[in-house]
């Protein structure tokens, strides 16, 4: 969870939020904000913004920093302080369970989907630099965030749930593999591919006695390990 703060260049707070992913915080997103907020930020600039950024653990601890920080900064709409926020905080509006289904399966119609991915093509997390400061300040101080490589076999907790999320995706990803239609497009894409003129230019590269000799010594090799190792 984040509770962000927006301010001007100068320092001065304008509104105070919550949310739980890191598009939130960003000023070009204003959707769901008051217009007086709107207007701030169409006043100053979506790029002016200055944005501080509290990760916090749940919608609990959220909700009462939201609280304490609207009281410390005081509203414009009662006359205590600068904030554009029209309540006192500590309200988070989640969608309900029916409508992330309603989602989900808006998500899922292959036409749908696919226009969506196309208008996301090509473009980028466009986020002010003071949110990209804070990300790169979780990131470094927060051990669970590290990636993959740094985790992977050296972290017992990051071990056990990948494990488990292999292997309760097994299931799903058995009965897609097993699937007559499926398989039967996956044949069709594979041999489509095969025959593709970029495909073909791109084997040809590697088509030659030098591969193949380098490719026939690296098998050997691999086999020889394994058969040492059974032995």
């Amino acid at each position: 969870m984040y509770v962000y703060i927006w301010k001007s260049p100068d320092g001065v707070p304008f509104y105070v939020g919550i949310g739980k992913n890191i598009r939130r915080p960003n000023p070009k997103s204003t959707g769901h904000r008051n217009k007086a907020c709107k207007q701030a930020v169409q006043d100053l600039g979506a790029d002016n913004v200055v944005v501080e950024i509290h990760t916090v653990q749940d919608i609990t601890a959220a909700q009462l920093l939201e609280q304490s920080l609207i009281a410390k900064f005081g509203r414009t709409i009662d006359g205590t302080g600068t904030l554009t926020n029209i309540s006192k905080g500590g309200e988070f509006h989640e969608a309900k369970p029916e409508t992330k289904l309603k989602l989900k399966a808006i998500w899922q119609e292959e036409g749908k989907r696919q226009k969506l991915i196309a208008s996301r093509v090509g473009l980028t997390r466009n986020l002010p630099e003071s949110t990209k400061a804070v990300l790169r300040a979780n990131l470094a101080n927060n051990p669970k965030m590290k990636n993959w490589a740094e985790r992977n076999g050296k972290d017992d907790e990051f071990n056990a749930k990948r494990i488990a999320g292999i292997k309760a995706a097994q299931p799903k990803r058995l009965e897609k593999m097993n699937d007559p239609l499926a398989l039967a497009q996956r044949k069709e894409r594979l041999k489509e591919t095969m025959n593709s003129p970029e495909y073909k230019a791109k084997r040809a590269l590697f088509d030659t006695p030098e591969y193949r000799l380098k490719l026939s010594e690296t098998k050997k090799a691999y086999w020889a390990k394994r058969k040492a190792g059974l032995g």
